[in-house]
């Protein structure tokens, strides 16, 4: 049986636990997933140690996803990549949270899940008229 990927969301305020259910819309429940909220008033510790043992523990592939590159969430998991292998994919957006969890079980690769999360969060960005014009 193939390893089920664990997705962590690292984000500032509730930004992660609405960006699951707004993913559930669309996909349907969500298994394996967990959404860790920098709330006002945490330091860099507190948020640290509210995420290590529950991304530590988890066994198998793991992916961080982050809202934004050079944030406390983003450096807290660049700190907890420093102690095992997770991947680390920052400026997560609706559609590319629905990439990541439609491409796990399908055989790629977590390198594969990764290229194609930036890509579809990159190619997702964009105006209703430069989509119209093509």
């Amino acid at each position: 049986m193939e390893e089920r990927l664990s997705i962590f969301i690292f984000n500032h305020g509730r930004f992660g636990e609405e960006l699951i259910k707004s993913a559930e819309l669309i996909t349907g429940k969500i298994d394996n997933i967990q959404a860790f909220s920098l709330l006002p008033g945490m330091s860099i510790e507190d948020f640290y140690e509210t995420v290590k043992e529950p991304v530590q523990k988890k066994e198998g592939k793991k992916l961080i996803l982050c809202d934004l590159f050079g944030g406390t969430p983003c450096n807290v998991a660049m700190m907890i990549s420093l102690q095992q292998k997770i991947d680390i994919v920052c400026g997560v957006n609706l559609p590319m949270l629905i990439d990541v969890v439609l491409s796990r079980g399908s055989g790629k690769s977590l390198d594969e899940i990764v290229k194609g999360a930036l890509e579809t969060g990159q190619k997702s960005v964009s105006t209703p008229e430069k989509i119209q014009r093509g």
